[in-house]
């Protein structure tokens, strides 16, 4: 399996704006893009072409997002068969398990709750999963695996209902699925989406 072992700050610092790939850290004063600033873009770039700008939309939600350009091209030829590309690929993307325990608030960054899924901590309706790419559905519940543990009580400590999506609902210590995002869940991402569906399709 492939995995990204690059810095992960160079990677907000190259794309000029926070991408919150380190948790809390992001919001601290030791935030790299805070005290180093940008990086210095080369003169291509600087330039500020369409393609350009099409680029930089693509790899910041792919960098987001924590997926690789294969699994990237993927997803947006699904989106693009279920309607509008630019609304469904952030749909698609959102219903992502390693993306849920995230917004659920079990995991202070994606990277973080992409190594809970792959340690395999969750289970859904009572089966283990560990594929971070799994496409949460409507009615899914969603709990922590051994949940007497510490480490699972440290999560579950983390839930804090006022700030669940309103997709996802507080059951108990389990989490419901209650409906699919819809373009209202996603309208709040700081992503030109439709610069990314011009981008797929030249």
């Amino acid at each position: 399996m492939a995995r990204d072992l690059s810095p992960v700050c160079k990677k907000c610092r190259r794309e000029g704006e926070k991408l919150f790939l380190k948790g809390e850290r992001c919001l601290s004063e030791k935030c790299s893009l805070s005290r180093r600033g940008a990086k210095e873009r080369s003169r291509f770039l600087r330039r500020s072409s369409a393609y350009a700008q099409q680029l930089k939309e693509k790899q910041k939600l792919r960098l987001m997002y924590g997926v690789f350009e294969g699994q990237f091209r993927r997803f947006f030829r699904l989106a693009a068969k279920r309607g509008n590309p630019a609304i469904e690929l952030l749909l698609l993307l959102e219903r992502r398990l390693d993306n849920v325990v995230y917004r659920i608030g079990w995991a202070q960054s994606r990277p973080q709750a992409r190594q809970m899924v792959r340690h395999g901590h969750l289970m859904i309706d009572g089966h283990k999963v560990d594929v971070p790419s799994y496409l949460v559905k409507t009615d899914d519940l969603i709990e922590l695996r051994k949940p007497e543990t510490s480490y699972a009580q440290e999560r579950t400590e983390l839930t804090d209902e006022s700030r669940l999506v309103s997709w996802l609902n507080l059951d108990g210590k389990k989490i419901r699925v209650n409906r699919l995002p819809a373009g209202e869940d996603v309208a709040e991402i700081p992503i030109n989406s439709q610069l990314i569906v011009e981008l797929y399709s030249k």
